[in-house]
């Protein structure tokens, strides 16, 4: 059983074309290219910002390879130890990685648990803050959303013999599984899909007492997990979620059906009972009407940018807000890919969250993700194999 917390508002990675960025395209090339110039792509914000000049000087690095369908860089921070990072592959192998973005130990292999096929496999990976525990995200053998911990050994690797089942989720078709975990503040948050299909079926993503296409957080008393309890609601398939460290705000990249891709903010402090719109909406615009009642009845919140399926674009890989000390920038930068054209695109946000410029750093195709090192450095993973580094100019 999953709790639900809201208080209503009174008045107020295998189908292209549905926005999965697990797909696979054969063809679809393997080459990176860094940006020979700056450029920029079409989007729209829920507000229009003051046009300053993208102050950004980044590019893409040397591809770091002899990976197998990376998806996901969490990191370690271990009382006394240097922080370490981890990169899971979807096959169901987790390894740290060494600084040059290449393959260090081995930390976990739980292949024999997942397959990684479609949009299934190991998707996601935290840490608890005081290093001691990890949480993985992955599909079974039967498609079915799973949540387990391990314990870490004094090495960094994983306690296989220490894994628990914390949260299990049927899923009803085999895409849209989301598998976003991320910890925070003694919680586990859980960003799940719809569930699947194309266009919420079964229209579940508004409804309240199902956790699909939810955020659910996860709490722990005396040693034990709670069943979960629903936050927030109306997402479609949040395939990556940043924490901005320096905000407390969530980064949320929500796959689009087949027009629209979205990335939504807002404050880990102020998710609690709020829609971010699907099924009623895709981005700002109506997608299926007999859903704004069960929208409505919830504190909206919208996109703060959005692009449509123009130019091959089609599945928004997000996201992450550079923190890292190696690029020169002012303001606050969004960096994020399109898995049809892999441009890796960076946006700048004013303080009211309004887009203040964009820019494409260069391409890494199929690219699944831009995620977010210890330092708060930048890398793209591409399905094809290569993790990419986002450089100084």
């Amino acid at each position: 059983m999953i709790r639900s917390r809201f208080v209503p508002v009174l008045g107020a990675v295998l189908l292209v074309a549905c926005g999965s960025v697990q797909s696979a395209d054969p063809d679809v090339g393997s080459e990176v290219s860094p940006a020979t110039s700056s450029t920029t792509v079409e989007t729209s914000s829920s507000d229009s910002g003051p046009e300053i000049e993208p102050l950004f000087s980044a590019t893409l690095g040397e591809p770091a390879t002899g990976w197998t369908e990376p998806v996901d860089i969490a990191s370690r921070f271990a009382p006394g130890a240097t922080p370490t990072d981890y990169l899971v592959e979807r096959t169901g192998v987790v390894s740290m990685m060494n600084p040059d973005g290449t393959r260090g130990p081995l930390a976990l292999d739980m292949s024999d648990l997942t397959r990684a096929e479609g949009e299934r496999g190991l998707l996601g990976l935290a840490f608890s803050f005081d290093g001691a525990r990890a949480f993985v995200n992955y599909t079974d053998l039967d498609g079915h959303t799973n949540v387990d911990q391990y314990y870490l050994r004094t090495n960094g690797s994983f306690d296989e013999s220490s894994r628990t089942s914390i949260y299990f989720l049927e899923q009803p078709y085999p895409n849209h599984n989301g598998g976003e975990i991320v910890w925070a503040d003694g919680s586990l948050w859980v960003f799940n899909g719809d569930g699947g299909s194309g266009g919420d079926p079964e229209r579940l993503a508004l409804n309240p007492v199902h956790p699909l296409g939810k955020v659910i957080r996860m709490s722990e008393e005396d040693g034990r997990w709670g069943t979960g309890e629903v936050v927030a609601i109306g997402l479609r398939n949040p395939w990556r979620v940043f924490l901005d460290p320096n905000t407390d705000e969530f980064w949320i990249a929500d796959v689009g059906q087949s027009e629209i891709e979205e990335i939504n903010v807002v404050a880990r402090s102020a998710i609690d009972g709020v829609s971010f719109g699907w099924s009623h909406l895709e981005g700002n615009a109506v997608f299926n009407p007999d859903q704004a009642s069960a929208d409505a009845r919830y504190s909206p919140v919208r996109p703060v940018l959005e692009y449509r399926h123009t130019d091959g674009r089609c599945s928004v890989s997000g996201g992450a807000v550079y923190r890292g000390e190696s690029i020169d920038v002012s303001g606050t930068w969004f960096v994020y890919a399109d898995w049809c054209t892999g441009e890796v695109i960076a946006t700048c946000f004013d303080d009211a969250r309004a887009t203040c410029g964009t820019t494409i750093l260069g391409t890494v195709s199929r690219a699944v993700g831009v995620l977010a090192d210890a330092s708060g450095e930048l890398w793209v993973l591409s399905q094809d194999g290569p993790v990419v580094p986002v450089v100084p100019v």
